[in-house]
């Protein structure tokens, strides 16, 4: 019978530094990162403090620069002054009005353009409207109080009125100047210009403005 061999086959030949290279690098390893982590300096955060930004002892009492500073009241010689001027422009108007029969010109001269006039009047029936919104249904049925600054409490609650305001008094006036050309002249725009003012200051008599 032939020869056969029942040994197993040899293991291959095993290192035995290779073991322990690999745990003498990993001791260093481990130790280099400990020295590192521990030169580190050491700081202490709160949990409920990591996300708070540090505020100075003066923030809370100083005024932002975006904050405009309280308008400054007037004085009662100083309201005064703006009452008699806003009367003069007043009784200027109602004087003028009466020297070139105002009433009766617009509604009776041939020579005005009546539909040029008419679209002025719808422009400053619209003016009118909403003039009465601001002055009267702002104050005494919403509430809001215009006494300091009116202009920059309307651009706050109602930014497009003053706008639209703006828009039909320029129309207006082009459309009477235009209008009564035929009537006065070069004198129109003069007229018209006192007598836009005395309306204008009429409104410095409505007291809670």
């Amino acid at each position: 019978l032939p020869y056969t061999n029942t040994h197993p086959p040899p293991l291959p030949h095993k290192n035995k530094y290779t073991h322990n290279n690999i745990i003498t690098h990993t001791t260093i390893h481990t130790q280099n990162i400990y020295k590192t982590n521990m030169s580190r300096p050491y700081r202490r955060v709160a949990s409920d403090d990591s996300h708070k930004l540090p505020t100075s002892p003066t923030s809370s009492t100083s005024s932002s620069p975006f904050t405009s500073p309280p308008k400054p009241t007037k004085t009662k010689a100083e309201r005064l002054s703006d009452k008699l001027q806003a009367l003069g422009w007043i009784i200027a108007a109602l004087l003028l009005a009466y020297a070139t029969s105002l009433p009766s010109t617009l509604l009776t001269s041939p020579l005005i353009l009546r539909p040029l006039f008419h679209l002025a009047i719808i422009l400053f029936c619209i003016n009118t409207i909403l003039m009465l919104y601001l002055t009267v249904y702002l104050p005494k049925i919403v509430g809001i109080t215009t006494t300091d600054d009116a202009s920059g409490v309307w651009n706050v609650y109602c930014p497009r009125v003053i706008p639209i305001m703006t828009v039909c008094g320029v129309g207006c006036a082009f459309c009477l100047v235009r209008s009564t050309w035929g009537v006065w002249g070069f004198l129109s725009p003069l007229i018209w210009g006192v007598e836009f003012l005395g309306l204008l200051f009429l409104t410095h008599f409505i007291p809670w403005l």
